[in-house]
């Protein structure tokens, strides 16, 4: 995630040969497969679900090996308000699929793999009822991910089928990679709650940067295309762009942005 690496697979010091190393695709699925028996959840129990096992390996391979990034600040963001404002600004429907489905894989890891605390866990409400919330943002962001794919590559299409199964048993899927965390990726035992403690914080800090850093982009962006258009959708992005910054730096005044860089004022 552009970040250090904590979990390096890399040959063990105390060995003098190199080891042959698993396949980190071939574990992860091998290891959900157990956990889905360990779990009383094994494939096709309901329905074929084969599809969401590939699925799930994949993403958490992207994940490892840096080719998934589950912070992105331009598509994820740990507030809904700002996710379906994303996709109220853009008529592209392959852009809104990416955000629906990149909110959707961040809670699905987020919960499953680690603790409530990086998917932007409130510690004013209840754990019980903020894990319920972050449920149903999961299950709502795959539905709606799978309705934007079905318009892209038709309904028979691999990748809606699985956002839909995603969707509907996104408990289930959850308490298997939670299953797996413990008992086959061994992180409880691996790490040390201060280790643990700085990941979270260091995955925070970079995601807080990047929703900065891009907060300040769409402000600027949008006063720009304002300044040229006065468009009211121009207007309505600038506003919206500015309650972000606000919220982020309560310093933040427009006000003092469009006197330091606006046209100047007609005497």
């Amino acid at each position: 995630m552009g970040g250090p690496h904590y979990l390096k697979l890399a040959i063990h010091p105390d060995l003098k040969a190199p080891s042959a190393q698993e396949d980190v695709g071939y574990f992860f699925i091998n290891s959900f497969l157990l956990s889905r028996i360990d779990s009383d959840l094994p494939s096709d129990l309901a329905e074929f679900d084969e599809d969401v096992n590939i699925y799930t390996a994949a993403l958490l391979s992207g994940v490892v090996s840096g080719r998934e990034d589950l912070l992105r600040a331009d598509l994820v963001s740990p507030c809904d308000a700002d996710v379906f404002a994303r996709v109220q600004e853009s008529k592209d429907q392959r852009y809104r699929y990416r955000v629906y489905k990149a909110n959707a894989d961040f809670l699905y890891v987020s919960l499953g793999i680690f603790s409530e605390a990086m998917a932007g866990v409130d510690p004013i409400r209840a754990p019980e009822d903020e894990a319920d919330r972050l449920t149903g943002r999961g299950k709502s962001y795959y539905q709606f991910a799978s309705a934007y794919a079905e318009r892209l590559y038709g309904p028979r299409a691999g990748i809606t089928e699985v956002m839909d199964k995603l969707s509907r048993n996104f408990e289930a899927y959850t308490k298997v990679l939670t299953w797996m965390s413990g008992e086959y990726l061994n992180l409880v035992r691996r790490l040390s709650t201060g280790e643990a403690f700085h990941i979270e914080r260091s995955a925070q800090e970079s995601f807080e940067g990047e929703h900065r850093r891009h907060s300040w982009d769409a402000l600027l962006d949008s006063y720009v295309e304002w300044q040229k258009t006065h468009a009211k959708d121009a207007r309505r992005r600038l506003a919206r762009a500015a309650r972000e910054l606000k919220r982020i730096d309560p310093d933040f005044s427009l006000r003092v942005f469009r006197e330091k860089w606006g046209p100047p004022r007609r005497s």
